[in-house]
């Protein structure tokens, strides 16, 4: 069995890292030329994701990943506050379960360890063809091809696979769109990082539809193993900077906001800011320009069937199939988990238990089971959004936000005058 991943993000490295441990012949193609080559900040990865990883990757290279990431205390909570960092309500995390908090480029080169010439860079997809004997030959922009006995479309939004597959897209603009930076932890920024992350990322919101996300990112103040303890597989770790992303409609952005550089972003997002905690502005205008990007959200139809086609020869995986927008916090997990399922599948065939067909059937099955949920999830904080966008929301935000944070600060108080 040959299988063929076009994309090495989450999803497409993590299917291929599975079935290279598991001896199945696999490659993946590859647009970009550098594996550094990508957009991102910082990645979410939950227990689900944490397991598949465990199962599929060697002990020493999920060392690594843990070396690479934040420690457990950095993400406690998850907090929601007004856009005067007021905090409204906050979400406790469990510290039972595993998760990883690790950059987006750190990950993707961890998990490209050790693919070697399975890793197929500079080679860009353009179609694939199925064969009468089951096969399928995937097509590429160098004139080159590959033919395999399965074909996995893991080339994210816009995905070509899915697209030739459905004969559509298989996701829409969500109608809001971000723009993300990072400002580097100096002796000069880190006193005006609001007090409400120091135990987690925050969500906040504000008059117009302007919602802002905030993190830190702190890999080496207190990892979740000693990058020291990595001596087969090195971790890779990030100087600690605060990651944020400033969220709005469409409509709220100037024409072609894509196109400006990263300075005019940064000023663009301190505007769309306007009127919000100082000291967040001051943050958001010393960021590194380098590292701003804008980002326009996609997003599946969770109650639509993800993988409209029959199972065969080609199926596809990750943000390919059910696109949602980064609000949730869920699209690389749940790429992982889609790659945990189907190595899963292709190992029953490996071993003469099950066919391809039935393979990718079983595999489009589960992944109906829990993605839509995941994009469900992911689009609720854009459905805040919208409606405090409307002239109605934005009446009732400049009294309901300032309202819910007193309400939850005296909450609060009276809490701990009860305790105490």
């Amino acid at each position: 069995m040959r299988v063929l991943v076009i994309g090495a993000g989450m999803g497409g490295l993590t299917l291929a890292q599975a079935l290279r441990r598991n001896g199945i012949d696999v490659v993946v193609h590859e647009r970009d030329r550098a594996v550094e080559a990508t957009g991102g900040y910082r990645l979410h990865l939950d227990d689900r994701a944490c397991a598949a990883l465990r199962r599929r990757l060697a002990p020493a290279h999920y060392q690594a990943l843990l070396a690479s990431s934040a420690g457990p205390r950095a993400f406690t909570r998850f907090a929601v506050a007004d856009h005067r960092m007021r905090l409204l309500f906050a979400e406790p995390r469990g510290r039972a379960s595993e998760t990883l908090m690790i950059g987006r480029i750190p990950l993707r080169r961890l998990l490209a360890h050790g693919l070697d010439d399975a890793l197929r860079l500079g080679s860009e997809f353009t179609g694939h063809r199925t064969h009468p004997d089951g096969t399928v030959t995937a097509h590429f922009a160098d004139g080159g091809t590959d033919r395999g006995d399965l074909l996995v479309g893991a080339d994210g939004v816009g995905s070509r696979v899915a697209r030739a597959l459905a004969g559509r897209p298989t996701s829409l603009p969500a109608g809001v769109s971000g723009i993300a930076g990072r400002t580097a932890l100096t002796a000069a920024t880190r006193p005006l990082i609001p007090v409400l992350l120091a135990r987690g990322p925050a969500l906040a919101f504000g008059p117009g539809g302007v919602g802002l996300f905030l993190t830190v990112h702190d890999p080496d103040a207190d990892p979740a193993v000693d990058p020291a303890t990595c001596t087969e597989v090195a971790a890779i770790t990030e100087p600690p900077t605060l990651i944020w992303g400033a969220l709005a409609p469409e409509r709220a952005y100037p024409g072609r906001s894509r196109e400006l550089d990263g300075a005019a972003l940064v000023r663009l997002a301190a505007s769309l800011l306007r009127g919000w905690d100082g000291t967040v502005r001051a943050l958001v205008r010393a960021a590194d320009p380098t590292t701003a990007a804008f980002f326009a959200f996609h997003t599946a139809d969770p109650g639509a069937d993800l993988t409209p086609w029959p199972a065969g020869a080609v199926t596809a995986l990750g943000d390919a199939v059910h696109a949602m927008p980064p609000t949730g916090g869920m699209a690389a997990a749940t790429a992982i988990r889609d790659a945990d399922v189907l190595a899963e599948e292709l190992l029953l065939v490996r071993d003469g238990r099950s066919t391809i067909p039935l393979a990718v059937h079983r595999f489009q099955n589960r992944m109906a089971g829990y993605a839509g949920e995941a994009v469900r999830t992911s689009m609720q904080p854009l459905r805040w959004i919208h409606r405090l966008a409307t002239p109605a929301g934005n009446r009732a935000s400049r009294i309901a936000l300032p309202t819910v944070a007193a309400a939850a600060r005296l909450g609060r108080t009276l809490t701990g005058a009860h305790g105490a």
